[in-house]
């Protein structure tokens, strides 16, 4: 495969995983709350996805590594697929929570997947790649799936709900989830034809195992990640992001119906977030000529962006009309998106080929770690005292971590010789 074709292959497949999911974002808590869950048993529902994410992030990640990356993730659409038509015939607490907890597992087994295969075909056919490049072509296309398919979910229930308000799905909002149900369809089929991947050297074939592999596998390279200290790094940073953006994300809409009252139509809300995917996608295409001005030294690329992010999570903290709010709210998830491709050129560096999964589930721990403790944390202080403090928090908490990445430089050189080896 050439390079073209492949980075064609990852930026339909990553995209399209993505799309799916903005199918049913826009309505998930609708749906819930019209199967008669109030506001604090979809809050329990969503803490039973989060719980089984968490828990399995790890294992699945190391089933990733010793099992192959496409079963892996194959076995996670299988997943989504059962607990989307659970979704749709169950109604109580309980049911529904097992619905979510199969949701949960689908995200844990397809968290490092994909990406982590993708990066080292890139490899395979170029050894020397500018995986920055490459993974900020593709990042452009994964919130702009994300946002069209958060589009598309929010026309879905005037356009199809006449057809699923009555019958035995008897909700306008079920329209999302069969339409979810036949994107995962078509997820499954293109990639069991287009991706091709060779089994891991040296293991059986079957799920089995896989399974008898994890702990060793999750053993080696935690203990890598935890004594890599680039990556240790990248760790901390990424738990800091986690931190902070849970603040934003958990805080921005009642901060929007403070600023424009309680009579404003649920459009404002629908053109923030699409707003917010086009403004990370915009990023990561601008995170090329970004990285271009510092000479491609990505640890002042990523030190100057991500001061700028939290710089404008103070501001925003201060805006009280909502046009400055949206330029600010859009602009901060630019230098977002500017972020990531280097980082993960970064990370990808630093990680052997047999642990790539494991630690970018591990990565995608600490992520959801810092976002549990932040949604904690900046919820408590936006309740005592106003989200704009809460804000405040964050920013400092941002800004701060930026300094991580000057330190980068210093332990690659001290760390030369030692990537991409078994520690």
């Amino acid at each position: 495969m050439t390079m073209k074709k492949l980075r064609l292959l990852a930026s339909w497949n990553m995209s399209f995983h993505w799309f799916t999911l903005g199918i049913i974002i826009p309505v998930m808590t609708l749906f819930l709350l019209e199967k008669g869950l109030s506001l604090a048993q979809v809050g329990i529902t969503f803490a039973s996805y989060g719980a089984a994410t968490v828990l399995l992030e790890l294992p699945t990640g190391g089933l990733a590594d010793a099992l192959g990356r496409k079963k892996v993730y194959i076995y996670s659409l299988l997943f989504q697929i059962t607990g989307a038509l659970l979704v749709l015939f169950v109604n109580s607490l309980p049911a529904l929570m097992i619905c979510f907890i199969f949701q949960g597992v689908a995200r844990s087994l397809s968290s490092g997947t994909m990406d982590a295969h993708f990066i080292d075909e890139f490899y395979r056919i170029d050894p020397v790649v500018n995986l920055q490049k490459e993974m900020a072509r593709i990042g452009t296309f994964i919130p702009l799936g994300l946002g069209i398919g958060s589009l598309l979910g929010g026309f879905i229930p005037m356009a199809l709900g006449k057809w699923t308000s009555q019958g035995i799905f008897n909700s306008v909002y079920a329209s999302n989830y069969i339409i979810f149900i036949i994107a995962l369809i078509v997820q499954l089929i293109t990639t069991s034809l287009l991706v091709h991947e060779k089994q891991p050297d040296g293991e059986e074939a079957g799920l089995a195992a896989g399974f008898r592999k994890i702990p060793e596998v999750v053993g080696t390279s935690v203990k890598y990640g935890l004594g890599h200290p680039v990556l240790l790094l990248l760790l901390l940073a990424t738990f800091a992001w986690g931190f902070s953006i849970s603040g934003l994300e958990q805080l921005w809409q009642p901060r929007v119906q403070a600023i424009a009252g309680d009579g404003t139509g649920s459009w404002i809300y629908g053109l923030l977030t699409t707003g917010y995917f086009l403004a990370a996608s915009v990023g990561s295409l601008v995170s090329i000529p970004f990285c271009r001005l510092f000479g491609d030294r990505y640890h002042l690329a990523l030190f100057t962006a991500r001061t700028l992010m939290g710089s404008l999570y103070f501001i925003l903290a201060y805006q009280s009309g909502l046009i400055p709010f949206a330029f600010f709210y859009f602009t901060l998830f630019l230098f977002n998106g500017v972020q990531s491709s280097p980082e993960s050129s970064i990370f990808n560096e630093s990680v052997p080929s047999e642990k790539r999964s494991t630690l970018l589930s591990f990565s995608s721990l600490f992520m959801q770690t810092g976002g549990i403790a932040g949604s904690v944390a900046l919820a408590f202080l936006a309740e005592t005292y106003y989200i704009g403090r809460a804000w405040i928090v964050a920013s400092i908490v941002i800004i701060l971590s930026a300094a991580l990445y000057l330190l980068i430089p210093y332990y690659q050189k001290k760390h030369a010789g030692g990537l991409n080896s078994e520690f």
